[in-house]
C-alpha cells in the first residue's frame, strides 16, 4: 500500500511540474518575450535577491555593534591590565605594575569597548612616554574588561648616586643604555638588590626620565657588563667614576679596599695590560685573601700594587 501511494504521489508530482512549466511556456508565448529576455529576467531576479541579503546585512551589523558598544560602556568594574612576558624584576614590583596599569586606564577613559581603537592608541603612547619600553608592539582588547599589553621591556642595569634638586641625595635607576629611568630610592638602602651603585658621577643632579646620565656612567656599565659574572662581583659595593672625567680611569670600592681598574674596557692605554689579565688578578687576590683589605690595590700594569692605609674620600 505504501508503495503504491507514494508511486501514485510522484506521478501526480511530476504532471503537476510538468502542467507548471507547459503554463510558464504559455505565459511567455503570450506575451511574446524572447529567450534573451527571459534570460534576462533571470538574471535581475538573482541580483535583486544578492542585493537584498547584502543590504539587510549591512544595516543589521552596524546595529549589533552599536548594542555591543553600549553594553561594553556599561560596565563598571575596572579595566585588568595584562603585560604579557613581563620580567621578573617587573612582576616583583607591584607599585610599577599598578602605576602603568593606572597609564592604560586613564588613557582608554570612556572609550571603554572592543571596538573602539582610539582608547588604546591613546594608551600606546602614553606608556611609549613612561621610558619602561623599547617598543610597545600591540595594545588589544582580549575581553569586555581586559586589555593586553605586548612590548618589549628596557632592562635596568644600576643604580646612580645623584642629588635632587631640593638637595635630598637618591639612588636612581638607570638601564643598559645609560638612561634615567623615573624610579629612585633613598641611598642607604641600596635600592634594588642586585643592581649596582655607581657613585661620583660629574653630574649630581639627575637627567629628566629617559635621557641619558652621561659617558662616565655609560663607562660604569661597561665595565659592570665585564665582572658581573665574576665569582668575587659580591665583594664589590660600588663603582667610582670621579676620576673618569680628568683620568677616563675607574676605580672598584669593597667594603675596605679601593681597586684602581683603570680605563673602561676596550680603552686601555698602552701601558695597560687587557681586561682578561686583570680579571686574572683579581682572581689571584680573592686567593690569597688580599682582594678586601684596607688599602688601594692598583691592577693597571698587571702587577697587585698594594698600598695599606684606607684612601681618604671614598
Amino acid at each position: 500500500m505504501a508503495s503504491r501511494r507514494s508511486n501514485g504521489s510522484k506521478r501526480s508530482s511530476s504532471r503537476s511540474k510538468i502542467e507548471g512549466e507547459g503554463l510558464l511556456v504559455g505565459l511567455i508565448d503570450r506575451i511574446g518575450l524572447g529567450p534573451r529576455t527571459v534570460l534576462g529576467c533571470r538574471v535581475a531576479g538573482w541580483v535583486l535577491l544578492i542585493t537584498t541579503i547584502v543590504a539587510g546585512g549591512t544595516l543589521g551589523i552596524p546595529n549589533l555593534r552599536q548594542r555591543a558598544m553600549a553594553r561594553d560602556l556599561q560596565i563598571d568594574s575596572p579595566i585588568v591590565v595584562e603585560f604579557a612576558a613581563a620580567p621578573g624584576w617587573v612582576l616583583g614590583d607591584d607599585t610599577l605594575q599598578a602605576e602603568l596599569a593606572d597609564t592604560v586606564r586613564s588613557s582608554i577613559g570612556e572609550d571603554r569597548s572592543p571596538a573602539l581603537r582610539s582608547g588604546l592608541e591613546r594608551s600606546q603612547s602614553a606608556l611609549e612616554q613612561t621610558g619602561w619600553f623599547e617598543t610597545v608592539d600591540q595594545i588589544q582588547w582580549v575581553g569586555p574588561r581586559t586589555v593586553k599589553v605586548d612590548a618589549n621591556w628596557v632592562i635596568p642595569a644600576a643604580l646612580v648616586r645623584g642629588i635632587l634638586p631640593g638637595g635630598e641625595p637618591r639612588a636612581f635607576l638607570v638601564d643598559s643604555r645609560g638612561r634615567r629611568l623615573e624610579v629612585d630610592y633613598p641611598t642607604q638602602s641600596n635600592g634594588l638588590s642586585g643592581f649596582p651603585v655607581i657613585k661620583g658621577a660629574s653630574r649630581s643632579s639627575p637627567p629628566p626620565p629617559g635621557d641619558r646620565w652621561g659617558d662616565d656612567v655609560d663607562a660604569a656599565l661597561s665595565l659592570h657588563a665585564e665582572i658581573r659574572n665574576a665569582e668575587w662581583y659580591p665583594l664589590i659595593e660600588s663603582i667610582d667614576v670621579r676620576r673618569y672625567l680628568e683620568d677616563r680611569e675607574l676605580d672598584l670600592r669593597t667594603r675596605r679596599s679601593t681597586i684602581n681598574w683603570g680605563r673602561p674596557p676596550g680603552n686601555a692605554t698602552i701601558a695597560e695590560v687587557s681586561t682578561r689579565d686583570k680579571m686574572k688578578m683579581l682572581d689571584y687576590l680573592v686567593e690569597i685573601d688580599a682582594l678586601d683589605t684596607s688599602g688601594l690595590v692598583d691592577i693597571r700594569t698587571g702587577n697587585a700594587d698594594l698600598v695599606y692605609g684606607h684612601p681618604e674620600g671614598r
